[in-house]
């Protein structure tokens, strides 16, 4: 899906949010610097604010909304807030009791920024290029019967340790699938009915840097393809090396949701946007309720050219927030 189409399933709450480093962000003019972004919310009976330092009007807060040096975030009854400071200062989790919180910039620091600390900057490049535009009007409907739909991996690289297949489909029915390589046919199943498929550990190995095509094939639907290929196995340690780096420049222990959520970003700047999502998606059905993995979730179908998927986490994450949403 192109750059237009993506727009029009965007949440129009989400802010451009800005790469946070150890050193302070300058913005532009006389914007105050970054001091850092919310990951998680929980309205419950309350609400969540934030107050712009630059004399704005408070506004509710929204997933991984940019906070800048004297914005304030307030929150009322049982809602909290976890915010995760610039300049790898960990995080800081808002409630009743220690609201009003004050966010300010990290303080200037010399030297050469720590690699975690870069790492992690390159965890916000991706939930950065979320376009501002507003989404208004209704967002899709999660009733009906639709057709299956291949979801993961969809036309890109997977690390080798999560070879996983998902699709949008019925329990109930019944489906085949088909591995194949460039010799042919690698691996066939039938009568699954499930819609997850775990390559089996003693399937026939598959290689890194071939692009190989997975078919999914539907009793009373057309059968449907994409490709993938396998990170070769030293540019995967690499990775979750990477990732070990960023999990140890947060101070403290991040929430699960909090760390998923900077997991994937990694991830999916990489361009593993299948292992992003398997983040996201088993974070989710642990932490249903938490509207920024939902609409991560819809933020990573929109860039696989899922629309619908994309349309329904949004509305899910609004309807977490209390905002108006498209019927349930």
């Amino acid at each position: 899906m192109g750059a237009r189409g993506r727009s029009l399933v965007r949440w129009g709450l989400i802010l451009a949010f800005p790469a946070i480093a150890s050193s302070p962000i300058v913005a532009t003019g006389a914007e105050p610097e970054v001091g850092g972004m919310i990951t998680e919310i929980h309205v419950g009976q309350g609400r969540v604010e934030v107050e712009s330092t630059r004399g704005a009007r408070r506004r509710p807060a929204t997933p991984l909304l940019t906070l800048r040096d004297g914005d304030t975030v307030a929150t009322t009854r049982d809602a909290w807030v976890v915010v995760v400071l610039s300049g790898g200062r960990g995080m800081v989790r808002v409630d009743e009791s220690t609201s009003p919180f004050v966010v300010t910039a990290a303080p200037p620091e010399r030297g050469r920024l720590h690699k975690g600390l870069m790492i992690l900057e390159a965890s916000f490049d991706f939930l950065s290029t979320t376009p501002k535009d507003p989404l208004f009007g209704n967002l899709g409907s999660r009733g009906g019967v639709k057709p299956p739909v291949i979801l993961t991996p969809r036309n890109g690289r997977v690390l080798p340790d999560s070879l996983v297949f998902e699709w949008r489909g019925s329990r109930s029915a019944r489906y085949g699938v088909r591995i194949v390589g460039p010799d042919g046919v690698v691996l066939e199943r039938a009568d699954l009915t499930a819609t997850r498929f775990e390559y089996p550990k003693d399937a026939p190995p598959l290689a890194p840097g071939v692009r190989y095509r997975f078919q999914l094939l539907p009793t009373w639907h057309p059968p449907q393809e994409v490709w993938f290929e396998l990170v070769d196995p030293d540019h995967a340690r690499t990775i979750q090396h990477d990732l070990q780096q960023m999990d140890a420049a947060l101070p403290g222990e991040p929430s699960t949701a909090t760390a998923v959520i900077l997991r994937a970003g990694f991830l999916a700047q990489r361009g593993l946007l299948h292992d992003a999502r398997l983040h996201v998606s088993d974070a989710l059905a642990r932490q249903p309720d938490e509207p920024t993995l939902h609409f991560l979730l819809g933020e990573l179908s929109a860039r696989q050219g899922l629309s619908q998927e994309a349309m329904e986490a949004f509305a899910e994450a609004r309807f977490l927030l209390g905002s108006p949403a498209a019927p349930r």
